[in-house]
């Protein structure tokens, strides 16, 4: 969890005068300012923000509050995930509570992960030649975050080169506990897609064999950060065409997700193995 002293200190540190002006144009109006509503559609401005009291509003759908507010109802974040959001946004350092260090240690696990799938794709034709028969543009690949993994030694030797963890590559997803107490990489020789927070953060993969393996996709396990129910593939990208255009199109895999948008249709996602749910509306 997020040190509660450590928001307290960022919310004195950010002006929401900045905050909303990074998503939309603000103009001066007195000692406030106005723009066109972010929440809905109107060309007379009818959004309000005043420094003075820190909050915004708009007289056209009622909407208001905090930086916070802004942020989680315009990215469709979580509290945490807004407040990491802000952060990032003003290089602000938060800290977390003792309990969260394996929380903390997963991500970093899944980004250096992440990087590294993505150089391996560069350097196997395999992988490669797959991709280009599907039709996947180079475009989309960089765009998507599509990389590979290899056999299960290299990620071992990848993990210990780079001093990740093994128990924190466990709670990431990247590697699994066998009876025996070995370790053992979950995915190997797959094309890996990275599944993200609506925010933008890693938070798992799925895998696509390669191979004549029998399971021919795997996703990552529940973790403290991966739960498919409440996840959907390709969303950190598609959420703004969604709610600019007011329509969502539910594919079944990765690769339908990716070949959608690279024709144009940017409202495209899909669940991760299940049926669409409750749990994914509020996204």
């Amino acid at each position: 969890m997020i040190d509660n002293a450590s928001i307290e200190s960022l919310k004195n540190s950010i002006d929401i005068v900045d905050v909303v002006g990074n998503y939309v144009e603000l103009k001066k109006a007195g000692a406030n300012y106005k723009a066109n509503c972010p929440f809905h559609g109107e060309k007379t401005p009818s959004f309000v923000v005043s420094p003075s009291k820190q909050i915004y509003h708009c007289f056209g759908c009622g909407v208001g509050g905090d930086a916070i507010k802004f942020v989680m109802e315009l990215e469709k974040l979580s509290y945490p995930e807004a407040i990491e959001k802000l952060a990032s946004m003003f290089n602000f350092s938060l800290n977390y509570t003792k309990g969260s260090s394996d929380y903390s240690d997963a991500k970093r696990v899944l980004e250096a992960v992440q990087r590294w799938y993505v150089k391996n794709l560069e350097q196997n034709e395999t992988a490669k030649n797959y991709l280009r028969q599907r039709g996947i543009s180079q475009n989309s690949i960089e765009r998507f975050g599509i990389g590979y993994v290899p056999d299960g030694r290299s990620v071992m030797r990848f993990l210990d080169s780079t001093s990740l963890p093994r128990p924190q590559a466990i709670e990431a997803g990247i590697l699994a506990q066998g009876e025996d107490g070995g370790y053992y990489a979950r995915l190997v020789e797959r094309i890996t897609f990275p599944i993200y927070s609506p925010n933008g953060a890693a938070v798992g993969f799925g895998g696509r064999t390669i191979t004549n393996h029998p399971a021919k996709y795997i996703n990552s396990p529940q973790t403290k950060l991966f739960n498919k129910s409440r996840l959907l593939y390709g969303y950190h990208l598609a959420k703004e065409s969604i709610y600019k255009h007011k329509k969502l199109i539910v594919c079944e895999g990765y690769l339908d997700v990716v070949m959608f948008h690279q024709a144009g249709f940017t409202e495209a996602v899909a669940t991760l193995g299940t049926a669409l749910t409750s749990e994914h509306l509020p996204l």
